[in-house]
C-alpha cells in the first residue's frame, strides 16, 4: 500500500511503453518459450535476466554461472541459447576483453513486448486449438494430421503430439476466456 505523502515512482526504463509487460523478468518471452515447450531456454533467459542491470541489457555471465542460476546442464546451455537466438530474444556477440574473449548476450526489446515477437515466437502467442484428452491449449505445429476414410468421405483428424488426443478448434467462449486471461498482457487475440 502506498502512502499519500510519498511520490509514486515510475520506471525510467526505455523498454517500457504502451502494451509492454516490463519487469525484472521478460514475462512475455518466458511464456512464449514455455508454450513452445522450450523450458530450458526459458530458464536460461531467466538466468540472463537476473544478471541484467537497469542501465544496460548486455550481460556476460560465464557458462558456469548460467548453469548455477538456471539449473540447466552444461551440455544443454548451447542448445538453449540457440533457441533464444532463433526466437529473437537475445543477440550473442563474441568480444575480446584484454587477452581473453567472452560471450556477451544482449537481451532484446522483443522479450518484453508481445508486438515485437519475430515470426517464430509469434506462433506461440495465440492458441490454435484445444486437446480433448489432456485439456491443454494447442499452439501452432502442436498436432499431427491423420487421414482416414469413412465410406466415400475422406476425414482429416488433428491429433495432439503430446498425448494423442483429438484437437478441436476453439469456440467463441474459449476465445473470450483466453482474452480475459491475457488482457493484462496487452495481447490482442483476433477471432478466426
Amino acid at each position: 500500500m502506498q502512502r499519500l505523502n510519498t511520490p509514486k515512482t515510475t520506471s525510467k526504463d526505455p523498454r517500457l511503453g504502451p502494451g509492454s509487460l516490463w519487469s525484472a523478468l521478460p514475462i512475455p518471452a518466458c511464456r512464449a518459450l514455455t508454450y513452445a515447450g522450450q523450458i530450458k531456454a526459458s530458464q536460461v533467459l531467466f538466468a540472463l535476466a537476473l544478471h541484467s542491470s537497469g542501465v544496460s541489457t548486455v550481460v556476460f555471465p560465464s557458462r558456469a554461472t548460467i548453469k548455477k542460476y538456471s539449473g540447466v546442464g552444461k551440455n544443454s546451455i548451447s542448445e538453449a541459447l540457440q533457441v533464444l537466438k532463433k526466437f529473437g530474444f537475445i543477440k550473442i556477440s563474441y568480444v575480446k576483453v584484454g587477452r581473453t574473449h567472452r560471450n556477451e548476450y544482449e537481451i532484446l526489446r522483443a522479450c518484453f513486448h508481445w508486438d515485437e515477437f519475430n515470426e517464430i515466437a509469434s506462433r506461440y502467442k495465440i492458441p490454435k486449438g484445444h486437446c480433448t484428452r489432456c485439456n491443454h491449449w494447442i499452439y501452432r505445429d502442436g498436432w499431427n494430421v491423420q487421414k482416414g476414410k469413412d465410406g466415400i468421405a475422406t476425414i482429416q483428424v488433428r491429433i495432439h503430439r503430446n498425448c494423442g488426443g483429438i484437437v478441436q478448434d476453439l469456440n467463441r467462449k474459449q476465445m473470450l476466456n483466453i482474452r480475459d486471461q491475457e488482457e493484462w498482457a496487452g495481447m490482442v487475440i483476433p477471432f478466426h
